[in-house]
């Protein structure tokens, strides 16, 4: 039974629900209404299961990619650990518990901010749900799939807690597109693209000709998308001082943001191995969520911030740790060099 429960949490990843949940909490944060700790709670809750059965049935869908590529181990119903009706009774039941979730809100606030909880809802799942049945076979589905429900995310954090969008909500949602999802989708089809390939996956490294375990040059094509959706994140957290006008901040910015957003670049040129591809992309985890956090540094103070960065943080340890197969581990990485 054990073994089963976290094949559960392997097919969900449950590495990275503290990231999911963390959009909706800084949407909450830049909201005109104050957050307390069960506005965090409930979007927690929540998050648990909307990204486990987003990511079962994307897993689903994934069967003969994931067996292509470099740990196929991480899908259980490859490995046979959880059959097909398995995993699909799991997506209706946390679907329908994401639901009810949703409609309890009508005895926390008022309908109007409900009605636009499911309004925000609904592209966020849906996008996320034609990603997993046909839209990675799409080409710019593959690419921006996350990034409309991500930033759906954000604001259905602002209206679960009651309140309204702010200048620094849509600050985040630009750093949301750009970061946490678009460059995110970059990564992964850089790291996987001859199993995309070889299933008819059409993302961006697909159809340039990137291939595995290849080193990028300063002039590809697919690089300079990288470079140019780099920008544009670093961009949007700019935005952060342009509307606080906080010089702590922008020092923050010159000194933190723009350096490591270029090492991160530096480390895809110089990089090839599919286990340094893998380190890189933990540490853009990390590097760009503190940076994204820090947008809302003139809004919330940095309490807030430092908070979300322990959360995210420690969420990753604690889901990874559940899991049996985790493809994104640090201690992994330390462990091995392949």
């Amino acid at each position: 039974m054990f073994e089963k429960l976290r094949s559960f949490a392997d097919i969900g990843r449950t590495q990275g629900i503290t990231t999911s949940a963390s959009v909706a909490i800084v949407g909450a944060l830049t909201s005109t209404m104050p957050v307390m700790w069960y506005h965090i709670l409930f979007l927690t809750i929540l998050s648990i299961f909307a990204h486990m059965v987003l990511n079962t049935y994307i897993a689903l869908g994934d069967v003969e990619l994931d067996a292509h590529t470099y740990v196929p181990s991480r899908n259980p119903v490859i490995s046979g650990l959880l059959s097909r009706k398995d995993a699909m009774g799991f997506f209706y039941a946390g679907t329908l518990i994401c639901l009810v979730m949703i409609a309890l809100l009508f005895f926390a606030i008022d309908p109007y901010s409900v009605l636009f909880c499911f309004l925000c809802a609904i592209p966020a799942f849906g996008s996320l749900i034609w990603y997993g049945w046909k839209g990675k076979k799409v080409l710019f589905s593959y690419d921006f799939s996350f990034s409309i429900s991500y930033s759906f995310f954000v604001l259905f954090g602002v209206f679960a807690v009651g309140g309204m969008p702010t200048a620094f909500t849509w600050v985040f949602i630009g750093v949301v597109i750009f970061a946490a999802t678009a460059f995110a989708q970059w990564e992964n089809g850089l790291k996987d693209v001859d199993a995309d390939r070889s299933v008819g996956v059409r993302s961006f490294a697909a159809v340039t000709n990137v291939r595995n375990n290849q080193r990028l040059h300063l002039t590809h094509p697919y690089f300079l998308y990288g470079c140019a959706l780099k920008i544009g994140f670093l961009f949007c957290s700019f935005l952060g001082y342009w509307y606080s006008q906080n010089l702590n901040y922008l020092v923050f910015f010159l000194l933190y943001g723009i350096p490591s957003q270029i090492y991160i670049m530096y480390r895809f040129l110089t990089k090839e191995k599919p286990q340094d591809h893998r380190q890189t992309i933990l540490l853009d985890v990390t590097f760009a969520a503190i940076l994204a956090y820090s947008t809302i540094y003139g809004y919330t103070g940095v309490l807030p911030i430092v908070l979300l960065i322990i959360y995210l943080i420690g969420g990753y340890f604690i889901g990874s740790l559940v899991q049996t197969n985790c493809e994104f581990k640090f201690r992994r990485f330390s462990l091995s060099r392949k």
